[in-house]
């Protein structure tokens, strides 16, 4: 019976009873037309992924003050600079540097700091407002202060900002042709006392609002700017949302401005998006527009902001990627971003991102595993080579085993301890028959930390530098802290090993994930998961053996002897020990290494 029969189930005493075609043919048909429907939703949808695919994105950078906005912690000029910093590395052409006022903000201090150090200010943006007071309803025409700071200051750029439904304005008095003539005047007043080639953006702070009630008015502001002479107009059009609006809505909205724009002969102008967050919509929200012709988006490398925080550029270009994009990697330093977010979140709040933050949070390495960023490694087509564990700061470095070679065992001393005369090709074999004899009495060492690659280095003989010796005093320091968290570990390795009726310090994959891994592993049984495990199963057994995981309880101990607590020993093992060499034992096994 067809999936449409199933309604005419169980109905007694019909009257109309029809043959009908036989059972298989009906599901034949039924099928083709819900698999030409897939297609043709598809072929729809694919249509907006390819315009994400293939765009580039235009980004004025907002960390310096959307980081800043309801913020507990207060900005500083030290801080500014730190925040300048990285965005400078993430290759940001363009960023705002204050939203000036009649106050003297920090903004004005650091700007003054930056003037004296000769800093190259071409790519600084100013917030301004387009009028500053009000009479009987009526906006005055005066130049605001925050364009004559601009002038003081020599920021050439700006983004004028003005609302269509302000509620002190009288708009029937006010209205759109005499808003235009306001716009006339100050982008005019710009160019002559700025400078001829300053960058404008018209901001319509209240778009959504505007949209829903007056339309009409910002069909008026746009058509203006879209009409006027080329020589006359501006770099594009600005519009924002506090996430209240539905994102179908914003889609409809930011179509219907940009084929105003286009049918005016407006096709270079930008027309660029920032979105709050709300319901959980925002990324989505920010794609979604971009689909329907927004050119570039303003707004943070990270999510920091008012109220829940806005959508990122970092979230924002990694999507893009994602979908194949390679425009942006060539316009922005896409690799960095990562760091950037983190630190500037850092920065602002004085604190880490919460680990579930998509991409940058802590909780982002599960991806490499069994999730999207395992996806787009395994096919490189999906995000042109761009690579994901670089990316999440998973850095592939020398592993020291019992497989490692005296060439290796070098390579590893120069990369903790830099350059030294007694680092040669000798101490090194030295250092890998060491190892070999170690292993044949029995004895399963670290040898991947600093300290455990000292101890190693003295027991083969050579002369502890100094980082070496301050390494293992260090450890020695913190050794029955960190003893004393292994117990604690060990206690709980304990209760999952007597599940299968034998203590023998082994456990089942299943149990190691379930009473170790599950926080930091979004899927266990994935191809790529189930590869990497074998890091950890340094004997090939099937099983997870107590000694090779304390194998790298120790190397974090030794790397991070200043963790409060068992739980944050267990994060330093996972998060930087046991996924990156998960990670390199994949690749490995793919052919990658």
């Amino acid at each position: 019976m067809g999936v449409c029969d199933c309604f005419n189930r169980g109905k007694k005493g019909s009257k109309n009873k029809k043959s009908v075609a036989p059972s298989g043919k009906v599901e034949q048909n039924e099928s083709a037309t819900f698999l030409s429907e897939v297609h043709d939703l598809l072929d729809e949808r694919n249509k907006k992924l390819e315009v994400l695919k293939n765009m580039e994105l235009f980004v004025i950078d907002n960390s310096l003050r959307e980081t800043t906005v309801a913020s507990i912690k207060a900005h500083t000029v030290e801080s500014k600079r730190a925040i300048f910093q990285e965005i400078k590395k993430c290759g940001f052409k363009y960023y705002f540097i204050e939203a000036f006022n009649a106050e003297t903000r920090m903004g004005d201090l650091f700007l003054e700091e930056l003037i004296a150090d000769k800093e190259d200010l071409s790519g600084a943006f100013a917030f301004c407002e387009m009028w500053e007071r009000l009479e009987d309803g009526i906006p005055l025409p005066d130049i605001p202060v925050s364009l004559q700071k601009c002038k003081k200051f020599g920021i050439m750029n700006v983004m004028i900002e003005f609302d269509l439904m302000y509620h002190k304005v009288n708009y029937k008095k006010f209205d759109m042709d005499k808003l235009c003539e306001y716009i006339k005047n100050k982008v005019d007043w710009i160019r002559a006392n700025l400078s001829p080639k300053s960058l404008i953006f018209l901001n319509i702070r209240d778009f959504s609002n505007t949209m829903k009630y007056h339309p009409e008015r910002v069909w008026k502001v746009v058509n203006f700017l879209s009409t006027l002479p080329p020589e006359e107009r501006v770099t594009g059009i600005a519009y924002e949302d506090m996430g209240k609006a539905l994102m179908d809505h914003l889609a409809v909205w930011t179509k219907a401005v940009r084929s105003e724009m286009i049918r005016c002969g407006w096709e270079d102008g930008q027309f660029i998006f920032h979105v709050h967050e709300q319901w959980g919509m925002m990324h989505a929200t920010n794609l979604e527009c971009l689909a329907n012709g927004a050119t570039g988006i303003w707004c943070a490398v990270c999510t920091e902001g008012a109220a829940l925080g806005h959508a990122d550029s970092c979230t924002t270009i990694l999507n893009m990627i994602r979908l194949g994009n390679t425009a942006v990697q060539k316009q922005y330093n896409c690799k960095y971003l990562r760091d950037a977010a983190i630190k500037v979140t850092e920065i602002a709040s004085g604190n880490s991102p919460d680990p579930r933050t998509p991409i940058y949070g802590d909780r982002a390495l599960d991806m490499l595993f069994g999730a999207t960023f395992a996806a787009m490694d395994e096919d490189p087509t999906i995000c042109e080579g761009f690579d994901m564990a670089e990316f999440l700061g998973v850095k592939r470095v020398v592993r020291v085993t019992t497989m490692a070679s005296g060439e290796m065992i070098v390579l590893k001393l120069k990369e903790l301890f830099g350059e030294n005369e007694q680092f040669t090709e000798e101490i090194g074999e030295e250092m890998r028959k060491q190892i070999l004899a170690n292993a044949a009495e029995g004895r399963r060492e670290e040898y991947n930390s600093a300290v455990g690659l000292a101890m190693l280095f003295d027991q083969a003989g050579g002369h502890l530098t100094a980082e070496m010796a301050a390494a293992i005093e260090i450890s020695r320091e913190a050794d029955v802290h960190i003893v004393n968290l292994i117990e604690e570990i060990k206690e709980e390795w304990d209760k999952w090993d007597c599940r299968d009726g034998e203590v023998d310090d082994q456990l089942t994959f299943d149990n190691f994930y379930i009473g170790f891994m599950a926080p930091y592993f979004g899927c266990y049984r994935c191809e790529d998961s189930q590869l990497g495990l074998s890091a950890i199963d340094m004997d090939n057994d099937g099983m997870v053996d107590w000694t090779e995981f304390r194998f790298y309880l120790i190397w974090a101990g030794r790397q991070y002897p200043d963790v409060k607590n068992s739980q944050e020993l267990l994060d330093k093992a996972f998060r930087f020990g046991l996924i990156p060499a998960m990670k390199d034992e994949c690749d490995r096994i793919r052919g990658k290494l």
